[in-house]
C-alpha cells in the first residue's frame, strides 16, 4: 500500500510517462527533505514502469563518489548493456575511459567528448523507438559535474524522444542546490514533485499494521511528536518497538532510532551539520544569538536551517525532540572537535551571566578549559548541586575545580569541599583526601570547624593517631585572639563531648579523663556552642542518666536539622539521647522523619546510617524482621568498609535479631564479616560486644559468652561510661552466671547492678527483675516476674516483655498452677510471634505436654468481644473487679455488666471456672460457642498478670 504522501507523485510520474511514449520526452524532479519518502516514490514508480514493459537506466549518486569522474554516466551505460545485451563502440569508449582515469579525473578534452555524448544519446533513443525508455539518477546533488554536464546534454534533446528522466534531490535549509535548481529544475519540461512528511493519520495506519495497536493509541502522536513526519525516523521508532517487544504502554527508543538520526547527519550538508552539533553541546540554552555568534555564521542563515531541522525532524520547538537524537549528535563528533565546542559554549555563557551549573557542565566536557573564572564558576555550581542533593555531580565539579587551583590556599579549601561532598556519597572514597588536608591543618590552613569536621572523619575511620593530632590542633587555634579563637573553642568543647561517649580512649590516652574545659568568655555566641550542647546531652546521658534537658535539646535538634555532609554526629547524639533514655517509641518517631528525610536527599552515607539506627531501634523494641530488614539495608547501602566503626552498630542489631530469632547461621555469618580493632575501643564497639555474648550464650559458649559480656564491663568501667542505659553487662553477666548455676556470682552482679543509678527505665528494671527471679528459688519466682512485666507492659520493648512473660509461665507450671501457667505461656507466644521469636515460643510450648496455642477464634453471635475477653482474662488470673477496672480504664459497675455477659456466653457459674476454659481451650457452651472474635487485638494483654 502506498501511503497518502506518495500517492500523488506516482500517480503524475505514471502520467508523464505515458506522455512521454508520445515522443514527447519529460523530466522530472522528485524533492524533499532527507529522510522523505522519495525513494520510495521512485522505486514505486519504476516498479510499474518496468512490468509495463519500460527500459529501466539507473544511477545512484553518493556523496563520497562526487569525484569519480563519469561515475553517474558510467552506471547509467552499464544498464544500457544489460539492456541491449552487447556493448555499442560508444559505449566500449565511455567505458574504457572511465577505467582508465587518472587522479584528477576526465576532463571533455580528455576525450571524444561530443562523439561519446552523441553516440551515447543515439544509442539510447534508437532503442526508445521500441518503447519507453526510464532513465532514474537518484540523489543528483551528489553527481559528479562531468556526468552532470551529459545528463544536460541529454535533457536538452528529449523534445522529441521517448525517454523520460527521473531524479531524487534533497532539499536543504535554502531548498534545492542552484545549480540543480538553475538547470534542471527550470527546464520547460520539469515537472516538480514534492513529497511530504507522514502525516499523522499515516503513522496510526503504520503504527496499527506494525503494531497491532489501536488508531487512537497514545504510541501514535508519541512517534508523531519525535519524528515530525520524517519517513525514516518513523520506520526506525516502529522498529525499536517491535525489537523491544513491549506492551505498548510506553514508546520505547532505542538503537534503531540512533542509527537513523545518525544517518541524517550525513545527508543534511555541511552547514546544517555544524548548527545541530552547537545546538547539541549548547543543549537548553542555545538560541539562534549564541548560535551564530558561537559559529561566526550570520544569525538569518542560522534561524533558517534551525526552521529546516525542525521540519526534518531532528528538532523541535524546545530543542531536540528527544535525547537519543542530541546523543546521535554528540557521539558523531570526533573528540578534539566536541571539547573546543564545549570551550568555546562556557566562554559565551559565562558572558551571558547563565547559572553557574551550566556553565560548569560545559567546563567539564571541555576538560582542558582553564580559564580565570572556571575556578569560581565551578565551586559555585558545586554549591547548587550540593544544594539540590546531585553529590555525585558536585563531586565533579569539584573534582575539575582542584585540577585548575594555582595556589595552595586555593587547593586546601576545594579540596576540603570536595571530601564533604565526597562523605555524602562514600565515607571511604573521602579518605583519598585525608592526607593533604591534615598537611594543611598541620600547616595552620584549617579554620576550628573544619579542624572539627576533619577530628570526626578520621574517628569514623578509627584512625585514631591522626585524631590526637588534630584534637591538639584544634587547642592550639582555641589560643587565637579574637572570634576566630572563640569559635575554635566552641569546636574544641564540642570534640571533647563526642570523643568523650563514643571514642573515649583517645580522650584518656590525651587527658588521662573526661573534665570538658570551659568554654572561652565569648564563645557562647559562636553557632558551634549549640552543636556542643547537643553532644553534651549524649555524654550527660551516658554518665549521669537520662535528664529532661538533654532530651529537650536533643529534640529541638531533631525537629529542626538538615542532613549535611558534616554534622552526622550531632544527629546521632540527639538520637542516641532518647535510645539511651529508653524513650524508644520517641527515637522511633525521630528516626523515622529522619529517614524519610534522607530518602528524599538520597544521600547514601545518610541512608545507611539512619537505616542502621532504625535497626538498632527495632531490635530494642522487638521488632526483630525489621531490625534485619534496616540492618541489611544498611550495609547494602554502604559496605562495612565504608561505614567504619560505626558499622559495628548494624552489625549488632542484624546478630541480636538473628539470634533471637533463632537464625544462628544468619547470625554467625554476620559475626564473620571483618572489623577493624579500633571498632572495640567505640561505644558501637560494646554494642556488637554484648550482641556477640548473646549469640554465644544462645548456641551454648556460656563461658565465650560471658567474657564477651565482662569485656563490655571492664571498657565502660575504664571509660567512665559505667550504666546500664548502655549496656547492661551486670545484668548480662549474672544471667549467664544463673546458666553455670553460679547463683552466687550472680547475686554478686546484681547487688553491683543495683548499686548503679539507672534512672526510671522500666526495660532496666525488668531486666533486672527476671535475672533476679532466675537467681532465686522457683516458689520466690512469680511475684518478681509479676513486677517485671508490669515495668515492661507499656516500655515499647515487646522483646523483654515476651521473655518476661515465657519466665513466668515456667516458673508457674514447675509449681503446679497449670491454668494459669499455660494463659501466661498464650500470652508470651502470642508476644513472641509478633516478635517472630522462635526459640522463646518453643521453649514455651515445650513446658506442657498436650497441645499448645492460641485459643480458636470464631466470630459468632456467642463470641467474647475484644473488651470482654480482656475482663475474662484478667479476672481468670485473679484479678479483683476494681483491679480490673483501673487495669482497663473503666467503671466496675461496666467490669460487672461485662462479667455477667462473660458467664452467659460461656455457659459457667462464675469467675473460678474460667481459668480451666482459659488453659484449656474448652468450649463454654452446649453449642460450641469460642471464646472470642477473630480480631487479635483482644487476646489478653501484659496488664492482665496481677501481682
Amino acid at each position: 500500500m502506498q501511503f497518502a504522501e506518495c500517492e500523488p507523485g506516482i500517480t503524475l510520474l505514471n502520467t508523464m510517462l505515458a506522455e512521454s511514449e508520445h515522443g514527447w520526452g519529460r523530466i522530472a524532479m522528485i524533492t524533499g527533505p532527507p529522510g522523505s519518502d522519495k525513494h520510495r516514490v521512485l522505486h514505486a514508480f519504476t516498479d510499474s514502469a518496468v512490468k509495463s514493459g519500460a527500459t529501466h537506466l539507473s544511477a545512484t549518486c553518493l556523496r563520497n563518489e562526487q569525484n569519480i569522474s563519469l561515475g553517474v554516466i558510467h552506471q547509467v551505460s552499464q544498464s544500457l548493456s544489460a539492456a541491449l545485451g552487447e556493448v555499442p563502440p560508444a559505449l566500449q569508449l565511455l567505458q574504457e575511459a572511465v577505467f582508465n582515469a587518472g587522479p584528477r579525473g576526465i576532463r571533455p578534452e580528455d576525450l571524444n567528448w561530443i562523439g561519446v555524448t552523441h553516440g551515447l544519446w543515439e544509442i539510447i533513443t534508437n532503442h526508445a523507438r521500441d518503447g519507453a525508455v526510464l532513465i532514474t539518477t537518484e540523489d543528483v546533488q551528489y553527481a559528479d559535474p562531468v556526468s552532470l554536464d551529459i545528463l544536460l546534454h541529454f535533457i536538452n534533446r528529449l523534445h522529441a524522444a521517448n525517454v523520460f528522466m527521473v531524479f531524487t534531490v534533497n532539499e536543504g535549509p535554502n531548498g534545492v542546490p542552484l545549480r540543480i535548481q538553475s538547470d534542471l529544475m527550470h527546464h520547460p519540461q520539469c515537472r516538480r514533485i514534492k513529497v511530504s512528511p507522514y502525516s499523522s493519520s499515516t503513522i496510526s495506519w503504520i503504527a496499527q499494521t506494525h503494531l497491532g495497536i489501536e488508531p487512537d493509541d497514545p504510541l501514535v502522536a508519541e512517534i508523531h511528536r519525535l519524528s515530525g513526519g520524517n519517513a525514516l525516523l518513523v520506520r526506525s521508532l516502529i522498529e525499536d518497538q517491535q525489537n523491544a517487544g513491549g506492551d505498548g504502554t510506553g514508546l520505547v527508543v532505542h538503537d534503531g532510532f540512533s542509527g537513523s538520526v545518525s544517518t541524517l547527519l550525513h545527508r543534511i550538508g555541511s552547514t546544517p551539520l555544524r548548527i545541530l552539533r552547537a545546538a547539541a553541546v549548547l543543549d537548553a540554552s542555545a538560541s539562534p544569538t549564541l548560535l551564530a555568534e558561537m559559529l561566526h555564521i550570520k544569525q538569518p542563515t542560522v534561524v533558517r536551517t534551525l526552521e529546516w531541522l525542525a521540519e526534518i525532524g531532528l528538532l523541535g520547538t524546545d530543542g531536540f525532540r528527544h535525547p537519543a537524537a542530541r546523543e546521535a549528535v554528540l557521539d558523531s563528533t570526533e573528540p578534539d572537535a566536541l571539547r573546543e565546542l564545549y570551550g568555546r559554549a562556557a566562554q559565551l555563557l559565562h558572558a551571558t551571566g547563565i547559572q553557574p551549573t551550566v556553565i560548569a557542565d560545559h567546563l567539564l566536557a571541555a576538560s582542558t578549559m582553564s580559564e580565570p573564572w572556571a575556578l569560581d564558576v565551578l565551586r559555585e555550581a558545586a554549591d547548587q548541586a550540593l544544594a539540590t542533593d546531585e553529590y555525585e555531580l558536585a563531586v565533579r565539579y569539584l573534582r575539575h575545580a582542584a585540577d585548575l587551583c594555582s595556589g595552595d590556599d586555593e587547593r586546601v579549601m576545594v579540596t576540603l569541599a570536595l571530601t564533604k561532598a565526597t562523605w555524602r556519597i562514600n565515607p571511604s572514597t573521602a579518605t583519598t583526601y585525608t592526607p593533604m588536608l591534615m598537611r594543611a591543618a598541620r600547616d595552620g590552613r584549617l579554620t576550628g570547624r573544619d579542624l572539627h569536621w576533619l577530628l570526626t572523619c578520621v574517628l569514623w575511620h578509627g584512625q585514631y593517631d591522626e585524631a590526637e593530632e588534630l584534637f591538639a590542633l584544634l587547642e592550639r587555634a582555641e589560643q587565637d585572639e579574637g572570634q576566630e579563637g572563640e569559635e575554635s573553642a566552641a569546636w574544641r568543647l564540642a570534640a571533647d563531648h563526642w570523643v568523650a561517649s563514643t571514642h573515649p580512649p583517645v580522650l584518656h590516652r590525651l587527658r588521662g579523663t573526661y573534665r570538658p574545659s570551659p568554654l572561652r568568655e565569648g564563645s557562647e555566641r559562636h553557632p558551634a556552642h549549640s552543636y556542643a550542647r547537643t553532644i553534651a546531652a549524649l555524654a550527660a546521658t551516658l554518665r549521669e542518666g537520662e535528664t529532661e534537658a538533654a532530651l529537650k535539646t536533643a529534640e529541638k535538634v531533631l525537629h529542626s536539622v538538615q542532613l549535611e555532609g558534616c554534622n552526622i554526629e550531632l544527629v546521632e547524639a540527639a538520637l542516641s539521647c532518647f535510645i539511651y533514655a529508653d524513650r524508644i517509641q520517641e527515637a522511633s518517631f525521630l528516626v523515622e522523619n529522619l529517614f524519610a528525610l534522607a530518602e528524599r536527599r538520597s544521600s547514601p552515607t545518610w541512608l545507611s546510617v539512619l537505616a542502621a539506627f532504625r535497626a538498632h531501634i527495632a531490635e530494642r523494641e522487638g521488632e526483630l524482621l525489621k531490625a534485619v530488614e534496616y540492618g541489611r539495608l544498611s550495609l547494602r547501602t554502604l559496605p562495612a568498609r565504608s561505614l567504619g566503626v560505626l558499622a559495628a552498630l548494624p552489625l549488632a542489631s542484624l546478630i541480636e535479631a538473628h539470634t533471637e530469632m533463632g537464625q544462628y547461621q544468619e547470625a554467625e555469618q554476620y559475626l564473620r564479616q571483618p572489623l577493624p580493632e579500633t571498632v572495640y575501643q567505640t561505644r558501637y564497639g560494646l554494642h556488637y560486644l554484648f550482641a556477640r555474648g548473646h549469640y554465644r550464650v544462645a548456641v551454648g559458649q556460656l563461658h565465650a559468652g560471658l567474657s564477651d559480656v565482662l569485656k563490655c564491663g571492664t571498657l565502660m568501667r575504664s571509660w567512665e561510661v559505667d550504666t546500664p542505659l548502655l549496656i547492661p553487662w551486670r545484668l548480662g553477666a549474672a544471667g549467664v552466671s544463673v546458666v553455670l548455676k553460679n547463683n552466687a556470682r550472680a547475686r554478686k552482679y546484681l547487688e553491683l547492678h543495683q548499686a548503679l543509678p539507672h534512672g526510671h527505665s522500666p526495660r532496666i528494671r525488668g531486666f533486672a527483675l527476671m535475672v533476679l527471679a532466675s537467681a532465686e528459688d522457683v516458689g520466690r519466682r512469680p511475684p518478681l516476674l509479676r513486677k517485671a512485666v508490669d515495668m515492661l507492659q507499656d516500655s515499647g520493648h515487646k522483646m523483654e516483655l515476651a521473655h518476661a512473660l515465657a519466665r513466668l509461665s515456667h516458673s508457674l507450671a514447675a509449681l503446679g498452677e497449670t491454668d494459669k501457667a499455660r494463659l501466661i505461656g498464650q500470652q508470651a507466644d502470642r508476644v513472641g510471634q509478633r516478635c517472630h521469636a522462635e526459640p522463646l515460643r518453643q521453649s514455651v510450648a515445650s513446658t506442657f505436654d498436650d497441645d499448645f496455642g492460641m485459643m480458636t477464634t470464631g466470630n459468632d453471635q456467642n463470641a467474647l468481644s475484644p473488651a470482654e475477653y480482656r475482663v475474662a482474662s484478667m479476672a481468670a488470673l485473679g484479678y479483683t473487679n476494681r483491679e480490673i477496672a483501673t487495669r482497663a480504664h473503666i467503671t466496675i459497675s461496666t467490669v460487672e455488666q461485662h462479667l455477667t455477659r462473660i458467664y452467659r456466653k460461656l455457659g459457667v457459674n462464675g469467675r473460678n471456672d474460667l481459668p480451666r476454659l482459659f488453659s484449656s481451650k474448652e468450649l463454654g457452651a452446649a453449642n460450641g460457642n469460642v471464646f472470642a472474635t477473630e480480631d487479635s487485638e483482644h487476646l489478653p494483654g501484659p496488664a492482665s498478670v496481677p501481682l
